[in-house]
């Protein structure tokens, strides 16, 4: 990119649920063992419910990790293009587009580029816990504790939201997230000034939209996983 250039319908209830049953089995049909509850659940051994509660809350720490490295990449390439844009306002005729920076805004390009892959595969883990959370209901879960703590329908709630409302909350928080970043991304390469230089990389710096409440569910998940 260059910055500087400037239905079919038949039985509508019963074809919605067995569609959602179908849906549920599939993304689950790789599953080992049965959902039953009434086994012990140790962190060392896990199946069904528990199993595929814990798999996720592993992808959902590697994902973190992805995002956090990926940020700081971001935070150097646009103290990069600061430290070129303002040695270049300092100049007897400065320049507004100098040497060098379209390479930078090509790099921060390539990192927006890569969390919005990484958001994609955010996305599917959370279409699968809908279908976990489905499943559980479809064969009356909530009869056991699941991990450290919580109970099935414990486990389920965080802060009063679903399990698949936290993670699809999770989602949308870094889903904003990266619409700022992309904003950021566009507009850093064509500040006239020192002052919206800064507010930019500050934007991108605090991540306004991981709110304190987005990384609280993110901290409960893992601690009862055990995935810290």
């Amino acid at each position: 990119m260059n910055f500087i250039t400037m239905s079919t319908s038949s039985s509508p209830q019963s074809d919605q649920a067995s569609s959602k049953r179908r849906s549920s089995v599939n993304l689950l049909s790789k599953t080992s063992g049965t959902f039953s509850y009434s086994e012990q659940r140790t962190s060392k051994n896990l199946s069904g419910i528990s199993l595929k509660i814990k798999e996720s809350a592993i992808e959902l720490k590697s994902f973190e990790k992805q995002w956090n490295k990926l940020h700081a990449s971001g935070i150097l390439i646009l103290n990069s293009i600061r430290t070129l844009k303002i040695e270049s306002m300092r100049c007897g005729e400065p320049e507004l587009y100098p040497r060098g920076l379209q390479e930078r805004c090509d790099q921060l390009q390539n990192v927006v580029d890569k969390m919005r892959s990484c958001l994609a595969t955010l996305e599917v883990l959370v279409n699968q816990l809908k279908a976990l959370v489905e499943l559980d209901c479809m064969q009356g879960g909530n009869k056991g504790p699941i991990h450290l703590s919580w109970s099935t329908d414990k486990f389920v709630n965080v802060n009063i939201v679903f399990l698949g409302q936290a993670y699809q909350e999770i989602c949308n928080a870094y889903t904003r997230e990266l619409a700022l970043k992309s904003t950021v991304t566009e507009e850093v390469c064509h500040s006239p000034t020192k002052e919206s230089l800064v507010y930019l990389i500050s934007s991108w710096t605090l991540q306004p939209y991981l709110t304190k409440k987005c990384k609280t569910m993110l901290e409960i998940i893992f601690y009862e996983t055990d995935s810290r």
